[in-house]
């Protein structure tokens, strides 16, 4: 009886032993876990804030920075759900302690999984009208609220603080697109529609060029094959509105994926209408810079922006001067080997303006054509090392009336495209073009001294340009321009009655960063051919230099 007591107390004595040891453990485990999710929490709430603030400077620093936050917050988001399911497994373990303790030792709640965020984001927009974003450049896109309700939300903190308080960029207009999986019927080549014939909408690839959408291909699912749509003609910006119910795009390929007979998609065609609407801003219906749009895109926080309504994307460009001048600083290595008298340092300035950028199809071919496109003003000068820049005139007679050409030293004057002509998928086009210009140059009279002769020149030509990449290619330019001198210095004791005839030839390699066509550099060999009757004269001139913006600035609050 002895020895069976003393069992049933040893017995006892292991149970309570036991318990007390769980108890610790499990106490001390959980509050372990406990510092190690506020830590991850505080870390957590810094990188927001910092995405905050980050959120508030577009520039290409801060898109680099903002990348590498939101990987780092989605990380600790992780780290989160994972520090609370150890803490979910300690507490299924530790059974015999009371909740309210494990509560007070671990006072926290489930934190979100990146899938429950990016479903609340989703089921906040509104399904009734399109989900709208600023499309700030190519890797950045905002969503703003556009119902005007009172939320709270970063993305519309960041829209209502920094962009629309911004005053260097223009708003164009916005561009809308289908939800994802969104049905629409497709039309044969008569352009009737085909109501049993119906595709899903996948995704659209947009390049804006010259004030038209020249390249569109659209990506859709049909009969199990995804199938890529293209179109032949580019749409201009300024008259999208008319223009797009009537441009169709045509079947180009399809991804290989299932093996079809090819013919049975030859026939249909897509109203461009059906799956892209531009409408432009009040007030600033004019033409964009280059850009390639590529939409859907994720937002700056991963989510899809027309997963649940259409996508309208706000066209927003900076519009400073550096974004529209173009200018050249360059020198003559002729000039400076000493084995011409071409200006030895040499400045141009120019900036083109959009008159009718409307493409039309010639037949029925891809090929097509724009008329009276663009017109260009332009300046040069020349500065010339000293008494190199003069033309000397003996007893008033200018003995070589090409030296007048060669040693302007201004230049003013503009370009019309008057007929361009190419096919988007070709890598050359073809211009002809019209000038003309005011000259001036600096001629020496033995009887007078130095004064300034006036010439108008006016011609044209043709002209060709070829891109081997989207950032190097080859110009090339044949001319024939006359220059009047007897018109404009009435007064002058030098002999001036007659004009110039001249032929010529400019060809132009460049390179530039991508993205940047701005900041590029050139080489250029010019050369003019008098081609009068007096004489055979020519000169040369190998011009290597800098395409240059007159400087850089940063989208801020």
């Amino acid at each position: 009886m002895k020895t069976l007591s003393t069992c049933l107390t040893l017995f006892f004595y292991v149970l309570c032993v036991n318990g007390q040891t769980q108890t610790i453990n499990c106490e001390s485990e959980i509050k372990k876990l406990s510092s190690t999710y506020e830590n991850y929490n505080k870390t957590l709430e810094e990188k927001e804030k910092e995405i905050d603030e980050t959120k508030k400077s577009i520039t290409q620093e801060s898109l680099d920075k903002l990348s590498t936050l939101i990987k780092d917050r989605k990380a600790y988001i992780d780290s989160l759900n994972l520090t609370y399911a150890k803490f979910t497994s300690y507490k299924n373990v530790c059974t015999n302690i009371h909740a309210d303790s494990i509560a007070s030792w671990f006072p926290h709640k489930e934190p979100p999984t990146q899938e429950t965020i990016a479903r609340d984001t989703a089921q906040e927009e509104t399904v009734e009208e399109p989900v709208t974003y600023s499309y700030f450049n190519e890797d950045v896109i905002i969503s703003e609220d556009v119902n005007g309700a009172e939320r709270t939300s970063r993305e519309k903190k960041v829209f209502n603080q920094v962009l629309k308080q911004v005053n260097q960029e223009a708003y164009f207009g916005d561009i809308t697109i289908p939800k994802e999986g969104q049905e629409f019927c497709f039309y044969n080549n008569d352009k009737e529609r085909q109501d049993t014939l119906k595709y899903t909408f996948k995704k659209i690839d947009i390049e804006i060029r010259d004030g038209s959408l020249a390249d569109i291909q659209v990506l859709v699912a049909y009969k199990g094959s995804m199938l890529l749509f293209e179109n032949y003609v580019g749409v201009s910006f300024l008259r999208y509105g008319y223009w797009a119910s009537k441009n169709y795009l045509f079947y180009s390929q399809k991804q290989p994926t299932t093996n079809v007979d090819e013919k049975e998609f030859e026939n249909l065609r897509i109203r461009l209408s059906d799956v892209l609407m531009y409408k432009y801003k009040i007030g600033n219906n004019y033409v964009p810079h280059d850009l390639t749009l590529e939409l859907p895109k994720e937002d700056i926080d991963g989510n899809k922006t027309n997963l649940t309504a259409p996508a309208t994307y706000q066209i927003k460009q900076d519009t400073y001067l550096d974004k529209i001048v173009e200018l050249r600083a360059y020198t003559d290595f002729l000039a400076l080997f000493g084995e011409s008298d071409n200006g030895l340092v040499q400045l141009e300035g120019s900036a083109k303006f959009y008159v009718f950028p409307f493409s039309r199809q010639i037949f029925s071919s891809s090929m097509q054509y724009e008329f009276l496109k663009s017109i260009t003003p332009y300046v040069h000068y020349a500065k010339f090392e000293e008494d190199k820049g003069l033309v000397t005139a003996t007893s008033g007679v200018i003995g070589n009336t090409l030296d007048l050409v060669e040693k302007r030293f201004l230049t003013v004057g503009g370009e019309v495209n008057l007929l361009e002509i190419y096919q988007k998928n070709y890598p050359m086009k073809m211009n002809f073009f019209g000038t003309i210009d005011y000259n001036l140059t600096r001629v020496q009279n033995d009887t007078q001294g130095v004064e300034n002769l006036k010439a108008l020149s006016y011609g044209g030509g043709v002209s060709l340009s070829s891109k081997r990449f989207n950032n190097f290619g080859f110009n090339y330019k044949l001319g024939l321009h006359w220059f009047d001198y007897k018109s404009y210095n009435g007064s002058s004791a030098i002999d001036l009655d007659f004009k110039v005839p001249v032929v010529k030839n400019q060809a132009e390699v460049f390179y530039h960063p991508n993205k940047n066509p701005n900041q590029a550099i050139f080489a250029r060999l010019v050369t003019y051919n008098y081609k009068g009757s007096e004489s055979d004269e020519a000169f040369y001139q190998f011009q290597f230099g800098y395409k240059f913006s007159i400087g850089s600035r940063t989208v801020k609050k």
